[in-house]
């Protein structure tokens, strides 16, 4: 995820009294602003300054929420506010909850609670190419010129970095590659282990990360089981619940 803001996202105040809004409209900060058609929160066009961002936006947000009464908050709908921290990569959510709860949550990939999509070479979100880390194994039955198409996929990549490494173990039929920290392009590699298979026999997993900081939104797993693909998105915040049931059976570690 990359935004010129820094922050983005907006909480939906619901109804609020005329002299509510008045004095919403009266709070000064530099993030955020009060808008009231409808009333909610959003972020504005950024001046910068010399406060911390992460302080500045937190401390706006509970001086907006202070502003509106007590029986007016307890009927906020809510919203959410998302900051990333470009130079840590930290990725931070304010969440306001139906009923004004509030609470910061730092992002946190986990697969054990996940959103999984059959791929079908339909176009999907990932990692920036030149910053993708790929972790994994893969094996297959194929040709003895997959191996050599493997390799220079691997070989080919216009990344920026050289970090990582890869092993091809090879047979007359079989080829089993494993894949650490290795800046390759995914979608490629995916494709031509798809098109080398032989009778639905890929199976493995690929992990793709980021050597930069802040790339967490797009950070998501390729998984090869029974001559299907399934690109595997993590939940982020603690609280996300799994959107569809895991195929076949649990998902393991790629590396």
């Amino acid at each position: 995820m990359r935004t010129h803001l820094g922050c983005t996202g907006s909480v939906d105040l619901g109804l609020l009294a005329a002299e509510t809004q008045r004095r919403l409209e009266q709070v000064e900060a530099n993030w955020l602003e009060y808008s009231p058609e409808p009333p909610s929160l959003t972020v504005r066009h950024v001046q910068p300054d010399d406060v911390p961002a992460l302080r500045e936006i937190a401390g706006e947000l509970l001086e907006f929420l202070h502003t509106v009464s007590d029986e007016e908050r307890a009927q906020i709908p809510g919203g959410a506010l998302y900051y990333l921290d470009e130079p840590t990569g930290q990725y931070i959510r304010l969440k306001v909850w139906k009923g004004g709860f509030l609470t910061v949550t730092w992002a946190q990939p986990d697969y054990t609670h996940a959103q999984w999509e059959q791929f079908r070479n339909q176009p999907v979100s990932v990692v920036f190419d030149p910053f993708q880390r790929l972790n994994g194994s893969v094996s297959l039955e194929g040709s003895p010129a997959a191996a050599d198409n493997l390799r220079k996929v691997l070989e080919s990549t216009a990344g920026q970095y050289s970090q990582g490494d890869y092993e091809i173990a090879a047979s007359v039929e079989r080829v089993e590659l494993t894949l650490r920290d290795v800046n390759a392009d995914v979608l490629t590699l995916v494709n031509t282990l798809r098109y080398s298979a032989r009778n639905a026999t890929l199976a493995g997993e690929i992990d793709i990360s980021s050597f930069r900081a802040g790339d967490l939104e797009d950070y998501c797993r390729f998984v090869f089981r029974a001559g299907e693909t399934w690109i595997v998105r993590p939940a982020l915040w603690s609280d996300a619940l799994e959107t569809a049931a895991p195929p076949l059976e649990p998902l393991q570690h790629a590396a």
